[in-house]
């Protein structure tokens, strides 16, 4: 992806939530500048679990000041059970960014891996010194940059 002239490659660990990834979850943590939490707005139980995720990104990130984002997810469905105004609330609560998308029309998918990004570059001590992940500096001038999130 191309952020603001810069360059920047992601790598992103996807687990759906899956329950045999459990014994990985530490790993997928540990050094990220940047978490994503999706729920589904057609399904309340995915909203409520929100929690528990929040305090397990809370309990394994590295990086105090990562970057985190709840997007809600499947906007484009007419039987919609969480409200846009619920899922504010909660991303205010937890203080992250929020951004409601639908992976099947792709609408705000890329925007929200903008926004993160954008703020992963707002936060310097995410990246500043940090060999392996986003990295500033000598080619800077040529506009690119480097970042696993």
């Amino acid at each position: 992806m191309s952020i603001d002239g810069n360059r920047v490659k992601l790598a992103i660990w996807d687990t759906a939530g899956q329950e045999r990834f459990r014994t990985l979850t530490p790993s997928y943590y540990r050094g990220a500048q940047g978490v994503i939490c999706v729920y589904d707005v057609t399904n309340r139980s995915t909203f409520e679990r929100l929690g528990h995720w929040m305090t397990e990104v809370d309990t394994y990130s590295t990086k105090d000041e990562a970057v985190k984002m709840i997007v809600a997810n499947k906007i484009d469905m007419p039987n919609r059970v969480v409200t846009r105004d619920e899922g504010l609330k909660f991303a205010k609560r937890h203080r992250t960014l929020f951004i409601e998308a639908s992976a099947k029309t792709k609408e705000g998918v890329q925007l929200a891996f903008e926004e993160l990004i954008e703020k992963i570059i707002q936060t310097p001590n995410l990246w500043e010194n940090d060999r392996p992940a986003f990295r500033l500096g000598a080619q800077q001038a040529a506009n690119a940059s480097l970042c696993n999130c």
